[in-house]
């Protein structure tokens, strides 16, 4: 009897220190951030500011450095982050496209592919019109749209199922709009979308918000509508959400965190712990609002399930705009 106990008590000695040992990962040697943009694009911009932070402040005990590879919407970043599987040293900033992306083009790789690690952030989709324009209002968008969905040109960037044409095409839709006739035109980049609907070339401009805030504050937009659950700040005061004009449609283009296939527990809690601290940082929530963005921070857990319900919900949008069947 007291072998059969001494046998527990050594087994339950060794489970607390494999338990122990299993929390008590910590990056070894430099971390590195990927980011499947430019230098100075959006998700570049929060990479940076995350690396700037965790350094700063001593988060991360080793060099935290961020690496730009370009291409593909974003897939080549994930194709290089899943050259490293499970290694917690490598984290990517996640997109919409790693969701939309694959169920457009079959092939692609997927959330599904890679381990979530964290929500971080939300920002939201403007529309603006020329400040002549006979379009007042979100309101008076849907009353023509409804009449005839070919009767106005919408300008957005960079590709139809991206993040500017689908905060358009969920509002619409919610207004009783049939989206399949909608006249959508799709450029390179939002300035070029901008410069058009101030030239009077489109009717209608969908963009970030941050990126049609120079054009609100210069006078050379009328901004219409946000995609947001509430006003922005800054000139966005002025600018009333969809819901606020009858329509039960809220956007966000959200930006977190991916690690490779195959990380472990130890690892997520590691990252649980150093991004939770990260986003309650007043320096971090303070540049946010400058960026007219909207703290979002979930856990690694919580990221999984949100990115599930993000797959069906954009892929329902996706199937009834006729870009996946």
């Amino acid at each position: 009897m007291r072998f059969v106990s001494w046998i527990a008590a050594s087994f339950a000695a060794a489970l607390c220190i494999s338990i122990a040992h299993a929390q008590a990962w910590k990056p070894s040697r430099n971390v590195e951030i990927i980011v499947g943009s430019g230098p100075g694009g959006g998700a570049d911009i929060t990479g940076r500011l995350m690396q700037k932070l965790l350094s700063d402040k001593k988060l991360v005990e080793v060099p935290v450095n961020v690496v730009n590879k370009t291409g593909g919407g974003s897939a080549l970043s994930y194709v290089y982050l899943n050259q490293h599987p499970g290694d917690g040293h490598y984290l990517a900033l996640s997109l919409q496209p790693m969701i939309t992306a694959p169920l457009m083009l079959p092939g692609q790789i997927s959330y599904t592919d890679m381990t979530p690690v964290a929500q971080l952030l939300n920002e939201y989709v403007a529309f603006g019109v020329r400040p002549d324009a006979p379009i007042r209002s979100g309101r008076d968008v849907i009353e023509r749209l409804r009449k005839d969905p070919n009767s106005l040109s919408i300008v957005v960037s960079t590709a139809l199922g991206g993040s500017n044409h689908l905060a358009t095409v969920l509002a619409l839709k919610a207004a009783g709009v049939d989206i399949r006739k909608l006249r959508v035109i799709v450029v390179k980049g939002a300035a070029e979308g901008i410069t058009g609907v101030i030239g009077g070339h489109y009717d209608l401009a969908a963009s970030s918000a941050a990126g049609m805030l120079p054009h609100l504050q210069s006078g050379k937009l009328r901004g219409i509508a946000v995609s947001g659950p509430r006003r922005l700040g800054d000139v966005y005061a002025q600018v009333p959400t969809w819901r606020e004009q009858g329509v039960d449609a809220v956007y966000a283009n959200w930006r977190g965190v991916v690690g490779p296939k195959g990380m472990t527990s130890a690892q997520l809690a590691y990252w649980d712990g150093v991004l939770g601290q990260l986003t309650q940082m007043p320096e971090w929530r303070d540049q946010l609002t400058k960026l007219l963005q909207e703290p979002a921070y979930l856990n690694s857990q919580d990221t999984q399930r949100y990115l599930q319900a993000q797959h069906n919900e954009l892929k329902a949008v996706l199937v009834d705009v006729g870009l996946v069947k």
